[in-house]
Parts: structure tokens; C-alpha cells; sequence
């Protein structure tokens, strides 16, 4: 009877054993699993706007054109110098010569139905917003196709050593991009940016 009892003993610790393997191997396998799915990969947004410019017969056309991988906003300003600022007019089309003021300054936009400015609120700024998202290797529309400027003014040598035309614009990251941009749109993305780099620690 001994030996019968040591053979049932073999055998449980035979079966015994082989359970804890088949065990520690279906954890093995489940940990291996496990972290095989959770391994992600992030790419980090980058944003490499530049403002092109483009002269053509004489006319200088500016634009804004995404390098970066990320989407954009854009806004940008157009400043002029050497001019009183009552003498600087936007217009749409480039003027008939008769209607040409010899001591005005025309800023010939023919997009602005998609460069825009925020005229309804108290806190409006000079920027000029572009109602579209710059996908990686877009360019926009001309902000500004033309300088056209008065008969008195091209003649004054003066006036011409002082008067510039300077483009200054900034991007951000397009998160939110509905089936239509707005002003709203682009303006809450640009104020979201700097909320969030005014709060964020610097190391």
C-alpha cells in the first residue's frame, strides 16, 4: 500500500507542477500582451509659418505659407510708415487712375472677404485674420496684392526715403476647425494660446 500511496503523491505533484507552469505562463503572456498594447506613438505639433512675397510687373503680393506639419491659424498686420495714417486707404480693387488722390496711399486687398478685421467688439486690434485653417504646405490668399500710391507722393523723393509698408504676423495651432471659419473661430484659438502661455510655469 506504501508505494501505491508515494505513486498518488508523484502524481498530484506531477499535476501540481504543471498547473503553476501553465499559470506562470499565461501571466507571462498576459503581461506581454498588456504591454504591447498600451505603447503609443506622439508626434508634437509644430507650426513654421513665413510670409511670402511674390513681385509681379512691379506689384508686390504678399501671403502667408505653412512649412510646418501642423495646421494653422494666421493673423498678421500691415503697418505703414512715413504717411499720415487718414491718408492710407483699403480698397478691393486697384483704383481707376481718375480717382486717384495724388497724396493718398492705397492697400490693394482683394481677398478681404477672408482677411478680416474685428470691427464689432471695444477691444479691437489691427489684426487682420484669415478665415481659413493652413494645412502643412498651404499657403493663403495675397493679404496684400498692391501699393498704389498718388501722383504727389511717387514724385516726393522725401516721401519715398521715409515710407515703408511692414508685414508682422503670427500662427497657432488649429485645434477647433469647423466646416466654416469665422472671426470667432480664429480669434478664440489666438486668445486660448496666449491664455495658455501666460498660465503655463516656466521651468
Amino acid at each position: 500500500m506504501k508505494p501505491l500511496f508515494k505513486s498518488k503523491i508523484s502524481l498530484w505533484a506531477s499535476v501540481l507542477a504543471l498547473v503553476v507552469v501553465i499559470g506562470v505562463g499565461a501571466t507571462l503572456a498576459l503581461m506581454s500582451s498588456s504591454s504591447n498594447a498600451v505603447t503609443n506613438s506622439f508626434t508634437a505639433a509644430d507650426i513654421d509659418t513665413e510670409i511670402e512675397e511674390v513681385l509681379t510687373n512691379g506689384d508686390k503680393q504678399v501671403s502667408i505659407k505653412n512649412y510646418g506639419p501642423s495646421d494653422a491659424y494666421v493673423r498678421a498686420r500691415i503697418m505703414v510708415s512715413g504717411v499720415n495714417p487718414a491718408n492710407v486707404v483699403i480698397v478691393d480693387q486697384e483704383p481707376a487712375e481718375g480717382a486717384v488722390d495724388a497724396n493718398k496711399v492705397y492697400l490693394v486687398m482683394q481677398h478681404s472677404d477672408l482677411w478680416v478685421q474685428d470691427t464689432t467688439t471695444a477691444a479691437k486690434d489691427d489684426f487682420y485674420y484669415y478665415l481659413g485653417v493652413l494645412g502643412a504646405g498651404d499657403s493663403s490668399k495675397n493679404l496684400l496684392d498692391k501699393v498704389v500710391l498718388g501722383d504727389k507722393l511717387a514724385a516726393d523723393k522725401d516721401f519715398l526715403d521715409t515710407f515703408s509698408v511692414t508685414i508682422y504676423h503670427e500662427s497657432v495651432l488649429a485645434i477647433n476647425k469647423p466646416a466654416k471659419v469665422d472671426i470667432n473661430t480664429v480669434k478664440d484659438s489666438f486668445e486660448a494660446a496666449a491664455l495658455s502661455t501666460a498660465t503655463t510655469p516656466t521651468p
